[in-house]
């Protein structure tokens, strides 16, 4: 009988501690999807046992979901300001046209300023859209093992009868590195970086993509050019969404390449930035794209 009574008092604790913490969070997720607002900090439960590690995940989940909330929030203010400024060029040139006291000259200087502002306007919600896709698809994408060289020869080809002549050049082809990352939105990565320095180059320039160890678990892919280079001072700025810094052809450039060109970077678990150039030849821009290793290559 008392062997039955211990073994009913531990059943009880034991399914407490498990009971308990499951109801604490089935309390929790009602909460965050209910809006209840809190007075103090939401406390998830801490263990070191599966429990723990499901309350650990519930958490990050709610965080990655506001977190993404907070960056639709300012998509969407910025979106609502970059169309704004077109829209109200727009509604200026209309209101001038519609008084007839203007002169021919002026109203044909409208007439062009407005259809710069419609192609803009154009622009805009193409890559608007093209950038939410891509936002969508690389929560789904499906990834692969690609060798780093033989990937980056096949995008170099594509260039080979470029307009400007520009040379596109690869060191340290031999690092046979393989990295775990989807093949089509890697490959509009280096696109939008290479197209990025041919558009900005003089005829008959070069791009130098370099390959370096950072470790036994990472790889640097560099990417230099000769162009006029970006100023240190900007290196974090042109990551941001519809920042342009262009003097020429400023329309045709909505300043979302790059924004699109980290978020896909992130989702392997890499990094880009622009460092200063550290080769004489190439003083212009240099990209530099952090990405790590295929698991067995870590060693």
């Amino acid at each position: 009988v008392l062997f039955v009574l211990i073994m009913l008092l531990l059943s009880f604790f034991f399914s407490e501690s498990i009971v308990r913490p499951i109801k604490q969070l089935s309390k929790l997720t009602l909460i965050e999807r209910q809006k209840i607002s809190q007075k103090k900090t939401t406390e998830y439960p801490i263990r070191g046992d599966e429990i723990g590690t499901l309350s650990k995940e519930i958490q990050n989940m709610s965080h990655d979901l506001k977190s993404q909330i907070d960056q639709l929030e300012k998509f969407a203010a910025d979106v609502s300001h970059e169309l704004k400024n077109p829209l109200t060029s727009l509604h200026s040139a209309n209101e001038l046209l519609s008084n007839h006291k203007i002169s021919n000259h002026n109203k044909k200087l409208l007439i062009d300023n407005m259809g710069k502002d419609i192609k803009r306007m154009n622009k805009l919600i193409s890559d608007i859209a093209n950038y939410t896709k891509i936002k969508a698809e690389i929560e789904t994408e499906n990834f692969e093992y690609i060798k780093i060289p033989e990937f980056l020869k096949d995008i170099v080809e594509q260039y080979n009868d470029n307009k400007k002549n520009i040379q596109i050049l690869i060191e340290n082809s031999q690092n046979n590195k393989t990295v775990l990352a989807n093949r089509n939105k890697l490959s509009q990565v280096f696109y939008n970086l290479i197209d990025n320095s041919i558009s900005i180059l003089d005829k008959d320039k070069k791009i130098l993509i370099s390959l370096e160890n950072k470790d036994d678990q990472y790889i640097n892919i560099k990417i230099y050019d000769q162009g006029k280079g970006i100023p240190i001072e900007l290196a974090e700025k042109v990551f941001d969404r519809f920042y342009t810094d262009r003097d020429v052809d400023r329309n045709n450039h909505t300043g979302l390449g790059l924004p699109i060109v980290r978020e896909i970077i992130r989702s392997f678990r890499g990094f880009i930035r622009i460092i200063k150039s550290d080769r004489a030849e190439y003083s212009g821009a240099c990209f530099i794209i952090n990405l790590p290793l295929k698991n067995d290559q870590k060693t």
